[in-house]
């Protein structure tokens, strides 16, 4: 249609103004009521991606770096290492807490049960360390029940918010890629060595997937 054919049919060139008109107001009142949702997929940027499992992987660091605190106290107590009836009121616990959190109580406990691990073997270094050194005592060591677990307790709640947070995606290959590089960089401190890190992670790593909707992003580390 050119210019001449709306000359001889003006009532048709109005019309169609109007509903063009019309049709973008529509939408644009359907936009802001929230009808239609115009999804960029590439919004999920890496760094968005990054956040919840950094923070995840803060709180593993911070627990590891508490085993150093605990194993002072067991040495100027002369207690062993390894606390079994501890540790299984412990995973008795975060199961039950799973439920809560709709989590899986068996990945749950799995997970706690590596940062156990983890931490037990930061305790065994220490002491392996100390008996070479000779050292008998520490001063000014926290006490175990009336500080140093308390504050464990507050860092397993905050775990299970972190994983509520990651649950849903921790089976996809990029968040898992994102551990790994991640946990390098973020798990860090006095006796956390590639071990520690590994067993720590070992648990996120074994979680599957059957629909995976993080968006893949290109391989690159940011700091």
């Amino acid at each position: 249609m050119n210019l001449s054919f709306f000359r001889k049919h003006p009532l048709l060139f109005v019309s169609i103004i109007f509903f063009g008109l019309f049709f973008s107001s529509t939408v644009v009142a359907a936009q802001n009521s929230g009808s239609v949702k115009l999804v960029n997929p590439q919004a999920i940027t890496r760094a968005e991606q990054q956040r919840p499992v950094d923070k995840l992987l803060k709180l593993i660091q911070q627990r590891l770096l508490i085993a150093h605190d605990v194993a002072r106290w067991k040495w100027n107590q002369k207690r062993p290492i390894e606390d079994l009836k501890r540790e299984q009121e412990l995973l008795l616990k975060v199961r039950q807490q799973a439920t809560t959190h709709s989590l899986e109580p068996d990945r749950v406990a799995a997970f706690f049960q590596a940062q156990i691990k983890a931490g037990k073997l930061i305790q065994t270094a220490d002491f392996q360390n100390w008996q070479k050194q000779g050292i008998k005592s520490f001063a000014n060591v926290p006490d175990l029940n009336q500080t140093l677990r308390p504050s464990l307790d507050k860092l397993n709640t905050e775990f299970l918010f972190a994983l509520t947070e990651l649950t849903s995606v921790l089976g996809c290959p990029q968040i898992q890629e994102l551990i790994q590089s991640r946990s390098q960089v973020i798990i860090q401190g006095d006796g956390i060595d590639r071990q520690v890190q590994n067993l720590a992670i070992s648990p996120l790593l074994q979680f599957k997937s059957a629909s995976c909707k993080v968006v893949s992003f290109p391989k690159r580390e940011i700091r």
